[in-house]
């Protein structure tokens, strides 16, 4: 959809923000939020006519109702989940009801008016909101995570503050990864690594990874599990469910199969037998490559001490792929265009994004262009290389070696797309195993031009009559065959309280990837679009279960 759609439907989306995943917190902030009384009404005069003292006496009222409320919570729950409810709570209240008064007050307004109005909040509150989901970590990291790849899901903003949380989420102190890593082999790190970086290569919602070198020289990275990770991840969603029921019932379904998903993350275990799954299966596939789990049937694990894998519940090692994730390079691309343009990174996203999807794609060099661009780069380091290695072995015995050279190459962005499209494909369609989150954190654009495939604790298992279910879903979505795709929704297991054949094509065409106006347009945007789908006929059944 478009941004001006995205905007317009801020209320909505402050409503039922379940979906847009700040779950706990936010869900008691709209409860409030979707009564607005006589108290949500003047705090919207006060922000829109009042003079300074009035907004500090309003947002001061919003603080102390905010911290009455929890403390009330506190006192009568004991529950960890309700103080964690209760920490997030006090953070986020005001800031819903600081968008909702916006929003109120903004009525009957232009459309420009009421875009620079909620642009502002948004440059105020994303970077609050990422310290938010920082301190609270685990569920509300990962959701933000989620959401952070989805630019018609949050605006923005929200996505610029939170994609830092793909690769780079709060990380762990090395003295605990240490005695982690430790108490789960048994033994002192220097019994198996030569050496263990003590800065993290990258961390996420539920652990960090190290790069490490065993005694042998050879290469690995270390995935280490946070201690409480999930413990919390329980609680969140827990309380999550709870809400739901009360607020939005026709999310329950979804955060029980979200809680069934991601619950089997924290086994490490599972995720190197899965890892190495995929691995056997893509192996025979040019130009992609999955790291081994260094786990029993490994060869170098044999020669460890005590023989055993190096795989257990909370840490996970495997063979080290050098490269970078695909969101990275996007971020080093715009750098540099902003440097030969002499602007700001965030002139240049500003500028990309009023720009058409031809106009963008004018100024990527042709697929021939960089493939010619790099057999040349090829031909002279060839050349360079060949005079190198007759001078070494002749001259440079006693004077001083020339180094051998290869050039960076430029990223053939048309083959990545081809590549990416062709090994997804083959996973759902002809392997019925595939990785069900695929985001740009988890593909890496290896020094070596491959595409290296990380993370695969969440994977989804489609039978064949399923696949060919799927694959035909997608044509008749392709086509906008809306009979035939509320026909195959149906046989895909989805299920409505009044039978209705279009909610059920509605669902089936958003699930399968369409978000635009012709699909969501008339049901308020993609973050509003299953509420109030769901007041036409609520979904009382998701699709099949399908993970592995």
């Amino acid at each position: 959809s478009s941004r001006s759609s995205t905007e317009r439907c801020v209320a909505e989306r402050l409503e039922h923000p379940l979906f847009a995943g700040n779950m706990a917190g936010i869900a008691a902030a709209c409860a409030v939020c979707g009564r607005p009384g006589a108290g949500i009404a003047s705090a919207a005069t006060s922000f829109g006519h009042g003079g300074g003292q009035r907004r500090r006496a309003v947002r001061a009222a919003l603080a102390v109702g905010v911290g009455v409320g929890s403390a009330g919570i506190f006192v009568l729950s004991g529950d960890e989940g309700f103080k964690r409810a209760v920490q997030f709570n006090y953070n986020v209240l005001p800031i819903a009801l600081h968008y909702k008064a916006v929003e109120m007050y903004t009525r009957g307004r232009s459309d420009k008016e009421k875009s620079e109005a909620f642009a502002r909040l948004h440059a105020k509150y994303a970077p609050i909101s990422l310290d938010i989901v920082l301190r609270q970590k685990g569920f509300y990291v990962k959701t933000a995570q989620f959401l952070s790849q989805y630019s018609d899901a949050i605006p923005a903003e929200y996505i610029e503050a939170f994609k830092i949380l793909r690769d780079d989420a709060p990380a762990l102190p090395f003295c605990r990864v240490k005695a982690i890593v430790e108490a789960e082999l048994g033994m002192p790190l220097n019994k198996v690594f030569m050496q263990f970086d003590a800065k993290p290569v990258g961390a996420a919602s539920i652990g960090q990874v190290h790069a490490a070198k065993f005694l042998d020289g050879s290469d690995a990275v270390v995935k280490v599990q946070y201690p409480d990770a999930e413990r919390q991840f329980h609680i969140d969603v827990d309380l999550s469910v709870r809400l739901a029921k009360v607020l939005a019932p026709h999310y329950v379904d979804i955060l029980l199969q979200l809680k069934k998903t991601f619950a089997t993350e924290f086994d490490y275990r599972r995720e190197a037998r899965l890892q190495r799954e995929a691995h056997n299966r893509l192996r025979d596939m040019p130009g992609v490559v999955v790291p081994l789990p260094f786990d029993e049937e490994h060869p170098k694990c044999q020669a460890l001490p005590g023989g055993r894998g190096l795989v257990t519940k909370h840490m996970f090692v495997m063979e080290r792929l050098r490269g970078r994730p695909v969101d990275r390079w996007a971020v080093e691309q715009v750098q540099e265009l902003a440097g030969r343009e002499g602007r700001s990174p965030e002139e240049v996203m500003q500028r990309l994004r009023s720009m058409s999807q031809v106009e963008i794609e004018r100024m990527v060099p042709s697929e021939g262009k960089l493939r010619a661009y790099g057999l040349a780069l090829d031909a002279r380091d060839r050349i360079r290389n060949s005079v190198a290695l007759v001078y070494n072995w002749s001259i440079g015995w006693v004077g001083a070696p020339i180094a051998y050279t290869r050039s960076p190459r430029p990223v053939n962005v048309h083959e990545v797309i081809d590549r990416l499209f062709r090994v997804q494909a083959r996973c759902i369609f002809q392997e019925g195993f595939f990785n069900a989150d695929p985001h740009a954190g988890n593909v890496l654009l290896l020094d070596d031009g491959r595409l290296g495939l990380i993370d695969w604790g969440q994977v989804a298992c489609l039978t064949e009559p399923q696949r060919v279910r799927f694959a035909r879903a997608v044509v008749a979505v392709a086509d906008r065959d809306e009979p035939l795709i509320a026909k195959f929704a149906w046989d895909m297991g989805v299920r409505t309280q009044n039978r209705d054949a279009w909610v059920v094509m509605k669902l089936g065409t958003f699930w399968l990837g369409s978000f635009g106006d012709d699909v969501c347009g008339e049901l308020g945007g993609p973050t509003s679009f299953e509420q109030n789908l769901a007041r036409t006929s609520c979904v009382c059944t998701l699709t099949a279960q399908i993970w592995c």
